[in-house]
Parts: C-alpha cells; sequence; structure tokens
C-alpha cells in the first residue's frame, strides 16, 4: 500500500508512525511546503521502521503522490487555544484549494481522507474543488471523538474500550451529539449495565453522570491543546485504524464526515 500524507506537523507525523506500527503501508511518503522538515521527519521515520515492517519512506513532491491507495491531508493551521474549529476555515481552506488541485493533477484514483480543521466543511469544499466522486473523499468525522467517548467510558466502567459500542455524531466541533442512549456495553443497554454492575462485592459503581461524560468529550480537544499545544497521538492512531480497517475491508461502522 502507498500512502501519501500532505504535512509533516504533528497530526501528520503521528498518521505516518501509527501507520509504520500496524504494519500495513509500503510506501510512504510526506509532503509539506518546509522540505527540511518533511526530510527530517521521513529520516527519523525511516529509523523507527527499523523495528516494524519494512517500508519505504520519504520527504516528496506533489507529483510523488502518484499512485497512491490513500491521500491524507493534515497541512493547515493549528487551533490556538480557546479557539474553536470552525475559526481555521478562512486560513485553512486556502491551503486545501492548492491540494486538492495537486490531487487533481498527480494522483485523483486515490482514496483522500482529510483531518484538517473544521474537518467536515473542508472535507466538502475538497469534494466542491477536486471534482471526485463522492465514494472517493471524506474526513475523520466524530471518529476521533467516538475514541474519546469510549475510552472514557472504559476508564470509569473499568472495561475494554472492544467492549463499548458508543458512538458521537453530527460536527466534529461544538454541536457534536451523543446518543447514549444507544450505548452498549457488551450487547447490554450502558444505562443497564451501569445500574447491575458492580466494582467489587457490596460496592456498586457510582452512577456515570452522562452530562458529564458528554462534556469531557466535547472539551478534550481545548483541554489538550491548553496543556500540551496540539492533539496528535490519538488522531494518528485512529486515522491508521481507519486506513487499516478499509484496506482489509473490514466493513466496521465508522462516523466519518462524507
Amino acid at each position: 500500500m502507498k500512502v501519501s500524507i500532505y504535512g509533516a506537523g504533528r497530526v501528520g507525523i503521528s498518521v505516518a508512525f501509527s501507520l509504520l506500527h500496524y504494519g500495513i503501508v509500503d510506501e510512504l511518503v510526506i509532503v509539506d511546503i518546509d522540505k527540511n522538515r518533511a526530510e527530517g521527519e521521513a529520516l527519523d521515520l525511516l529509523h523507527a521502521s527499523a523495528v516494524f515492517k519494512y517500508c519505504n519512506i520519504y520527504a516528496g513532491k506533489p507529483e510523488d503522490t502518484k499512485d497512491s491507495d490513500f491521500i491524507i491531508i493534515t497541512a493547515g493551521r493549528a487551533q490556538r487555544p480557546g479557539e474553536t474549529r470552525l475559526e481555521l476555515l478562512a486560513d485553512n481552506v486556502r491551503i486545501i484549494k492548492e491540494i486538492s488541485e495537486n490531487i487533481v493533477r498527480y494522483s485523483k484514483d486515490s482514496l483522500v481522507i482529510n483531518i484538517t480543521n473544521p474537518v467536515d466543511v473542508l472535507t466538502y469544499f475538497i469534494w466542491k474543488f477536486s471534482g471526485l466522486h463522492s465514494s472517493k473523499v471524506f474526513g475523520t468525522g466524530t471518529t476521533l471523538d467516538t475514541a474519546r467517548l469510549r475510552a472514557l467510558l472504559a476508564k470509569h466502567l473499568d472495561i475494554s474500550p472492544a467492549s463499548i459500542h458508543a458512538y458521537v455524531i453530527g460536527e466534529h466541533g461544538d454541536s457534536e451529539f451523543i446518543p447514549l442512549s444507544n450505548a452498549m456495553v457488551g450487547g447490554v443497554p450502558l444505562t443497564d449495565f451501569c445500574e447491575k454492575c458492580e466494582k467489587k462485592a457490596g460496592d456498586t459503581i457510582p452512577c456515570i453522570s452522562f452530562e458529564k461524560i458528554a462534556n469531557e468529550v466535547k472539551t478534550a480537544a481545548y483541554k489538550i491543546i491548553e496543556k500540551k499545544g496540539a492533539t496528535n497521538l490519538a488522531i494518528g492512531a485512529v486515522t491508521a485504524k481507519l486506513i487499516d480497517s478499509i484496506w482489509k475491508n473490514e466493513r466496521r461502522v465508522w462516523t466519518p464526515s462524507v
């Protein structure tokens, strides 16, 4: 599999590293306006590949993305502390337009996955700018939010996230929605599970504050950005797993922007 990533920032490199970890990529191209940054990250990733499956990793130009199976877009201005994702639109739409034109020119047969925020709106613009079929362009949507929700529920319930089926839908942003009434834990409705589950003999788990959980998911990015400057590890892992799932035709249910 060949994957090309536009953007050598934290998110782009987190996606690249996670792809190496999954061992599904054979050729990885890093494209960035800062050539030195792209070359440095590519070299660092190449060294990391020694403990994973071999992968041909290099910094390239848009024309090097030809014949990519996936194009991943992470380029753009990052969200600042206290800033909403929608406030990034004016700056990032210009970057997205140029990348979309390069996709049409060099890699129009690739599947395009957008991560750049505001992800839902920019995914629409990529589709419009590129003229590609809608089935070829989508964004990560609320896949990260869904992962955050499952991680928080798993921590509270002391159970594997793999046993939790709960989703965040709508915008990847402040208007996202969590239908907790449809959430399941091991096939049992979450509300029923919480009522019956016991942490240890005689000590019932305190009732989950669904409102608190929903707020923690919604504000997670703001908290992380305030403390470390950016979110990158989780979205990198989620995107790599999304690619892995598509490539292997796992027929899993995801919540992307379409």
